[in-house]
This record gives C-alpha cells, structure tokens and sequence, in this order.
C-alpha cells in the first residue's frame, strides 16, 4: 500500500500501485520495475529477431523450393520443409504472424509438389 509523506510525495514499491488517499499523484519507480523495462525492451528485441529470422530461413527455403519445382529435382523440397519448419519454430517464438506465416505457406506449396510427385520427382 503506498504511503505519503508530509511533502505529499507518495512512496510506491511500483509504477501500478495505486496512490489512494495521496494528496500528489507523483511517484518513485524502483529499481526492479526499472530493470524489468530494461528486460522487456531486451526480450522485445529478441522476439523481433525471431520475426527476421524466421523470414531469413523462409527466403532461404522459397529459393531452394523454386529451384526444387524443376522436373526430377523434387528431391531437393525435402530440406526445404526442414529449412522452412526451422524459419516457423522462429516465428512462433516471435510476437508477429508475418514470418512464420510465411514459412508455413512455403512448407504448404512444398508439401503439396511433394505429394504430386510422390516425394521424389
């Protein structure tokens, strides 16, 4: 519960304690609520590299995938799927749906060229 001062400066442990009863609204963040900023913006940061990671190994699977359409090279869409389903574990990790969309609709048209040529033409 926070508490005021006679100055009516109120002393909360954190940012979303509520200042009931305080003549001033003013507050004194802690240093763990500082440091759990610090460590959202760092696991913000990590997410977003999951995204671009995530497009990287799709770009890197779509390349490989149009060169695997070429007649009797279907066997080359096998490691696509296994690129492409590394590029959607990082897009899971991550906030965004755009990069591991992407890798799943690479992974979808690969499976399906697979399947017409009965996984290895």
């Amino acid at each position: 519960m926070p508490r005021c001062d006679p100055s009516g400066t109120v002393h909360c442990a954190y940012a979303w304690d509520s200042p009931l009863g305080c003549p001033v609204f003013r507050r004194r963040i802690s240093a763990t609520f500082v440091a759990s900023l610090v460590n959202s913006r760092k696991n913000a940061q990590i997410v977003t590299m999951a995204n671009i990671l995530s497009f990287l190994f799709g770009i890197v699977a779509l390349i490989f995938a149009i060169i695997g359409f070429i007649p009797l090279l279907g066997l080359l869409l096998w490691p696509v799927l296994l690129i492409a389903g590394i590029g959607a574990a990082f897009g899971f990790a991550s906030s965004s749906n755009s990069g591991r969309n992407f890798c799943l609709v690479v992974i979808a048209i690969c499976a399906v060229r697979l399947w017409l040529g009965g996984g290895i033409f």
